[in-house]
């Protein structure tokens, strides 16, 4: 199976690849528009240097602090090649719809990345999008989210003991570090339970995109 998935990947990339070419070489359109590079494929499905540029203007992922924009840029690419491979799975069982409320709660928390409302709308503006398309874009995200809370976070649980545990040695050290008081447990056990469920679902995420990749034919070229 391993080699049957190695050569079919050979043959999309060759099909995408003849058909851009194809495109360029006999078409006069073609050659006087500008191409759009390709950024990576996921088995069909391209996904676009200028994707990758709409989704870094409107801050839709949020930026790490002091993180580079070449690093910005990868990891914005990553994160559309994990959202591709997870959606399909989403789709799978159903992409349940998303309210409306949900999506401008969103949309709201992307504009507060921004210094004002109109700095965010010249975003929006200059990547060439319109305010549906990029509702769009966060629905996609949030169908995601959803099916994730739905399938993984039921069999998150986090027991009394890993709570002490977790107080009395990473809570307690971090705080100490950080010169801050040690409240006791009773008043921060809710957090920590927060933060234990929240680690462990992101560790099930990382495993289940793992899985989903290895059955995948990912290649990347550029996200510059």
């Amino acid at each position: 199976m391993k080699g049957f998935r190695k050569d079919e990947g050979k043959r999309q990339k060759a099909e995408v690849l003849f058909i851009i070419a194809f495109c360029l070489l006999t078409s006069a359109f073609c050659l006087s528009a500008t191409v759009d590079r390709i950024a990576a494929l996921v088995d069909r499905q391209v996904l676009t240097v200028s994707e990758v540029t709409q989704i870094e203007d409107i801050r839709l992922f949020p930026r790490a602090t002091g993180q580079s924009e070449d690093d910005y840029r990868h990891a914005i690419l990553e994160d559309l090649i994990a959202q591709a491979l997870r959606y399909r799975d989403v789709e799978r069982f159903g992409a349940a719809d998303v309210s409306k409320d949900a999506i401008e709660a969103r949309l709201v928390e992307i504009e507060k990345r921004f210094a004002s409302p109109d700095e965010f709308n010249a975003a929006v503006q200059h990547a060439q999008l319109t305010m549906d398309e990029v509702r769009a874009l966060i629905k996609r995200e949030l169908q995601v989210e959803n099916y994730i809370q739905e399938r993984f976070a039921p069999m998150i649980g986090v027991t009394t003991e890993e709570i002490e545990n977790y107080y009395r040695t990473t809570w307690t050290q971090q705080r100490q570090k950080r010169g801050l008081p040690v409240l006791p447990l009773a008043q921060v056990q809710d957090e920590i339970r927060t933060t234990l469920k929240s680690s462990r679902l992101q560790t099930e995420i990382d495993k289940w995109t793992a899985e989903l990749r290895s059955h995948a034919n990912v290649d990347i070229y550029a996200w510059q």
